[in-house]
This record gives C-alpha cells, sequence and structure tokens, in this order.
C-alpha cells in the first residue's frame, strides 16, 4: 500500500512539475516572440532595404500546454516608394505550439530531448495568395515541423506537397520536395539539406507548339553564416541529376549530372571565394555534344564595398520585379550599367585577383580548355593618365587556350548536322571550317597550329603584351589588333616636319 501512494505521489510530483514548466515555456516563447520578429525585420532591412515590408505576429493565444499565434508579412508604411506587398495585403504564417520541456507533439515521435517547444506550422489562405492556392487546391503550399532549444536555436523539417495543376494549356506536375534546417537563435547561422524528385511544367508557345521542361534529382545543402560584412558565407552545392526541353513530344535538349560547388570565406577586409560548375552530358536532339566544367576564384575583393554593391544590386532586381510587366528593358539596363561602373573602383581597393581555372569542353575526340589568372588593382593607386578605368585597373593578366582540332571538328560536326546536314556533308564542312579558323588565327598572330592542336597564350604586365612568344607594348598590340577601338599605332616623332603631297 505504501509503494502504491509513493508511486502515486511520484506521478503528482512529475505532473505538476511538467504542468508547471510548460506554463513557464509557455510565458518564455511569447517573450521571445518579440526577438523573433525583430531578428527577421534586420534581415530584411540588411538585405532588402527599399522591399517596403516587415514582419509582426498577432492573434497569440497561450495555454498551459499549447498556443496559437499567427505570424505576418506586411507592407511597411515606414518605407518610401513602392513595396513588395500593397498596404493591407499579408503574407500569413498560422503556428501550433506545443510547450516544452517535453512537448506532446515530440512524445508522439518518441523523442524525449528536452526543447522550449515543438511548432508546426502552415501558410495561411489570404487574398494575397489566391492565386497559388488555386494551384495547390486550397492546401497550404509546405507545413514545417520545428523544433525549438531552450538557447533558442530551430531545427526544422519543411515539407513541400505534391502538386497536379492544369488550366487550359499549361500544366505543372510537382513531385513534392522536402527540406531540413538548422537555425540559429539570431539568424544568422543555417545549415540545410533538401531534395525533390521531379518538377515537369507543361504549356502551348506563340506557334501552338506543345513545350516541355522538366528537371529530376534536385539535391541542396548549404552550411552558412553571415559575416562581419553582413554578406553570407560558408560552403553550398547544388546537384541536378536531369534536364530536359522537348517540343510536341520531340526531345530538344537534355542536361544530365549538373552540379554547383560554391566556396565563400573572409579576412579582416576581404571576401574571398570560388565557384565550380560541372555538366557531365550534353545532348541535342539525340546527339551528344560532351561534357564541361567551369571553376571560377576569386580573392582580396574588398568586403566593404561588395556589401554596397550587392545592396545596390539587390535593390535593382527588386524594382524590376515590382514593375513587372511595365519594365523598360533598355532603361534597366542602363540603370544597371550605371550602378556597376559606379560601385567598381570601390570593389577593387583591396588589389583582388580573379582566375578561371579551367573552362574546358570534352566529347569523343578530345577535350579543350581555357586558364585565365586576372591580377587587379585600385584604379586610385595607378599613375594619371587618359586611360580607360579597365586599363588602370588591370596589373598583369595570363592566359592561355588549346583545342585540339579533332576534338573541335567533332563539335562542329554535330552542330552542321542539326542544321540538316548529312553525316558525310556536316563532316567536310567541319574540317574546312575548323581549318580555315586554325589559319586565320596563325595568320592574325592570334594562335598557333602544332601536333594539330590550336594553342594561344596571353601575358601582360608593366605596359608589355607577350602573345605566342611576340614581345610588344601594349599600345602597339592595340593598335595591331583593333581593341578597345584603338587604330594603328603611331610613328615615332623624328622632329621633321610632314612632306605635302
Amino acid at each position: 500500500m505504501k509503494k502504491s501512494l509513493v508511486a502515486v505521489s511520484v506521478i503528482v510530483v512529475l505532473g505538476a512539475a511538467w504542468t508547471g514548466a510548460s506554463w513557464y515555456t509557455g510565458k518564455l516563447i511569447e517573450q521571445r516572440m518579440g526577438e523573433l520578429v525583430n531578428n527577421a525585420n534586420g534581415q530584411i532591412r540588411t538585405l532588402l532595404p527599399k522591399a517596403g515590408v516587415k514582419f509582426a505576429y498577432k492573434d497569440y493565444q497561450r495555454g498551459l500546454f499549447s498556443s496559437q499565434v499567427r505570424y505576418i508579412l506586411q507592407a511597411d508604411s515606414s518605407v518610401a516608394g513602392e513595396k513588395a506587398l500593397k498596404e493591407g495585403d499579408e503574407v500569413a504564417f498560422i503556428e501550433t505550439i506545443d510547450h516544452g520541456p517535453f512537448p506532446l507533439a515530440q512524445l508522439k515521435r518518441f523523442n524525449l530531448i528536452p526543447s522550449m517547444a515543438s511548432v508546426h506550422t502552415e501558410l495561411a489562405n489570404t487574398p494575397a495568395l489566391k492565386k497559388l492556392f488555386e494551384v495547390t487546391k486550397g492546401k497550404s503550399p509546405f507545413t514545417a515541423d520545428s523544433r525549438i532549444s531552450y538557447s533558442g536555436d530551430t531545427s526544422s523539417a519543411i515539407t513541400f506537397i505534391a502538386i497536379d495543376y492544369q488550366q487550359n494549356t499549361t500544366s505543372m506536375k510537382f513531385s513534392g520536395a522536402t527540406i531540413d534546417a538548422d537555425v540559429s537563435r539570431d539568424m544568422r547561422n543555417v545549415k540545410m539539406s533538401g531534395n525533390s524528385d521531379n518538377i515537369v511544367f507543361t504549356s502551348k508557345n506563340q506557334w501552338d507548339q506543345l513545350e516541355q521542361f522538366s528537371l529530376q534529382g534536385l539535391t541542396l545543402k548549404s552550411d552558412s553564416k553571415m559575416g562581419k560584412f553582413d554578406l553570407s558565407i560558408g560552403d553550398q552545392q547544388l546537384a541536378i541529376k536531369q534536364m530536359g526541353f522537348s517540343i510536341d513530344g520531340k526531345e530538344m535538349a537534355t542536361l544530365a549530372g549538373f552540379n554547383l560547388n560554391t566556396q565563400l570565406g573572409e579576412t579582416d577586409k576581404d571576401l574571398n571565394g570560388k565557384l565550380t560548375y560541372s555538366l557531365d552530358a550534353l545532348k541535342i536532339q539525340g546527339n551528344d555534344f560532351g561534357s564541361g566544367k567551369l571553376a571560377f576564384a576569386f580573392d582580396k575583393l574588398d568586403g566593404q564595398s561588395l556589401k554596397q554593391f550587392t545592396s545596390a544590386y539587390n535593390q535593382q532586381v527588386l524594382q524590376a520585379v515590382q514593375a513587372g510587366e511595365n519594365l523598360d528593358p533598355e532603361a534597366y539596363q542602363q540603370q544597371m550599367t550605371e550602378m556597376l561602373l559606379a560601385n567598381v573602383p570601390a570593389l577593387l581597393k583591396g588589389n583582388p585577383t580573379v582566375s578561371i581555372a579551367p573552362l574546358s569542353w570534352k566529347n569523343a575526340k578530345g577535350e579543350s580548355s581555357f586558364n585565365l589568372n586576372i591580377d587587379l588593382m585600385d584604379p586610385a593607386q595607378a599613375k594619371a593618365t587618359v586611360e580607360p578605368l579597365l586599363l588602370k585597373s588591370v596589373k598583369k593578366v595570363d592566359a592561355t587556350l588549346t583545342i585540339p582540332m579533332a576534338m573541335a571538328t567533332e563539335l562542329t560536326t554535330q552542330a552542321a548536322r542539326l542544321q540538316g546536314y548529312s553525316a558525310e556533308e556536316a563532316q567536310k564542312l567541319a574540317q574546312q571550317q575548323v581549318q580555315g579558323i586554325a589559319a586565320m588565327g596563325q595568320m592574325f598572330k592570334l594562335t598557333t597550329t602544332k601536333d594539330d592542336v590550336i594553342s594561344s597564350s596571353f601575358h601582360f604586365a608593366d605596359n608589355q603584351v607577350d602573345l605566342n612568344g611576340q614581345k610588344m607594348s601594349l599600345q602597339e598590340f592595340v593598335g595591331l589588333f583593333g581593341m578597345f577601338g584603338g587604330g594603328a599605332p603611331a610613328e615615332e616623332d623624328t622632329g621633321s616636319e610632314p612632306v605635302a603631297q
């Protein structure tokens, strides 16, 4: 009997403790909502200061073991100009919060790790999202189940629903997707992984042909954080198993094995990074055109200047999105050019370096490659001259190019066959074109040909150019090839008067 009383007493005490802890956790959650909203608005102000939107919460209903709240994204009246959302429009997220230390939602999944809360999130069907919910047939396009630790960090499992939508001659089939994300309390550190099996989009073009775009096997991984310049740094990987495009059921192009890897880092003043692209196979109308890769790297890029440039670029893009069909392409291009030219000098403060090593393309007959290294400099450190900004900013250039003629002939043959030539005609035409290009390159001294390989090497430093072993001044090079609008090099002044004709 005594043992039974002890057991009952323990259960009562534990139940009371759990109830008290759950009630207290509910109060902590409510107190931290303001912090969450402030962090989100801080990110908006940093990344999109002129978007004209802000994050807020309302309708919070706190219970003993669970609560509900509505987070909303709405127009920010304190920001002037056109906004991403109209006044009165809302993008709303409905959250059901199970309080810790052992949230009921976690217990259902036999997860006994103590946490502040377990949160279930869905997107609300608001007037601003009417068209989206028509596509999803009234269902939230995604749901998220998150665990919030007492430190404030969040781990989420996000599921995007499958979609099968058709309207007139347009249709979309989407298998759905999943994303797992770990986000720090201040939202500055994010780890994420996601995948989707396939998406197929079909519509008729202006010639009444049925076009279809398909994507299969999408995976994404990211481990990033906000650096000291409020720019995201870290590692990202994107992979796509296959992309395809067809017209009226006929395969036009297929890309297989696309991969993108990005690494971004920083020092006290500068940013550095490397982007690597690769494609395992490109097929056009069933013809195998080969594979390719590109590795692009930069170092010593002034961090503060890049932050300003990124902010200006994001605003230009946002304005273009807001303009929609009213966008003037020529005016937009002019604005982007002016913005770029205005920011280039500041971006060069750290004397950055840029490299491509390599850009290559490979088919059954060989591999062509191009390598480039450029040392840039702050134009303010250059000597006072009338040279264009580009020339003032370049300190050194090294470039090499190799093209096996057999490889180029194979590639050109396939291109000719797509134009309707027979296999024999395409082969003959390709050989003539490649041999003509090789001869022209040698005639203008741009390339050399040895052992059936077209090659070229270029070196520039201290106002001197070395092109395939030919040394000349930059001015002679510009005059020789007419680059940058230059004419023939000026003759040396002998002090004699010109002879009248």
